[in-house]
């Protein structure tokens, strides 16, 4: 094996050179977390902003309802929030949203129609549409 003798100038200019490499991967590295921070930072404060927005105009049964969206159906509360924020700022809204109304947004926007379901003693939960069906088909109607 052969040692290849490098002068200690030249030694210390490649030390300097890796040095300044490194440091600037580095300060990269910081300005991008930086950047990333301050984008988390603005969300957050635009979801906490619209959140006490809707909490003021929601009864609070719909307040909690509404935390259960968040959590379970995201993209759904997200569009319920950008929904009532605009008819609040064209002061379209007269009363608090209760619940109900709540339910019935998340219904428009996933497309589900409104059902009646009624549950008897000993049997399995069944739609009125459905009874009144086999009530009609019973009955000859």
């Amino acid at each position: 094996m052969r040692v290849i003798n490098v002068p200690d100038d030249e030694l210390a200019s490649l030390r300097e050179k890796r040095k300044r490499e490194l440091l600037a991967r580095s300060l990269k590295k910081d300005l991008a977390q930086k950047k990333q921070d301050d984008a988390n930072k603005k969300i957050y404060d635009k979801h906490l902003r619209s959140k006490m927005i809707v909490t003021q105009v929601l009864e609070p049964e719909a307040i909690t309802y509404m935390d259960w969206l968040e959590k379970n159906r995201p993209p759904v509360a997200i569009t319920i929030k950008d929904t009532i924020i605009l008819i609040l700022s064209k002061n379209m809204l007269r009363k608090k949203l209760s619940k109900i109304d709540l339910m019935k947004l998340e219904r428009e926007l996933t497309g589900q129609e409104a059902k009646i379901q009624i549950k008897k003693r000993g049997r399995k939960t069944e739609d009125l549409s459905e009874m009144m069906k086999k009530d009609r088909e019973i009955n000859g109607n």
